[in-house]
């Protein structure tokens, strides 16, 4: 997977400017920004910051952490999972007159779903805490 330096030179490439251009927009010398880009030397976070506000990335991309460029400010429009989970889940629990595979849904269905998803739903949750601990 690409690195930070990888993605600065893409995405600068992309742009079609030249290293003393974007030095210029982030208040670096070309010389810095030839740094970066080969790996000889670290951008500091708020350097980082105004590279991934510039080209309107992620800061995951910009570190090559993902391969989705999308800017967090840009997410609204996904879903929550773990949201719209607790949500189903209370309304498999609570809710009268459900139906599963075009019958009535049993009580003993009703518990089997619900304990199974919330299951899952801690499992998610570990994973999640398990990624956020290396």
């Amino acid at each position: 997977m690409p690195n930070f330096s990888n993605r600065l030179r893409l995405l600068r490439k992309q742009k079609g400017m030249k290293q003393q251009e974007l030095g210029e927009i982030v208040g670096k010398t070309k010389n810095n920004i030839s740094q970066y880009e080969r790996n000889a030397r670290q951008a500091d976070d708020d350097t980082k910051m105004q590279f991934a506000k510039f080209f309107n990335v992620s800061m995951d991309y910009l570190m090559g952490l993902t391969d989705d460029p999308t800017p967090i400010s840009e997410l609204s429009h996904f879903v929550d999972v773990d949201k719209e989970l607790h949500r189903f889940i209370n309304n498999v629990e609570n809710l009268d007159g459900l139906r599963f595979g075009n019958k009535p849904m049993l009580d003993r269905t009703r518990l089997i779903i619900t304990k199974s998803l919330k299951h899952t739903n801690d499992l998610a949750l570990d994973s999640i805490k398990n990624i956020k601990n290396k």
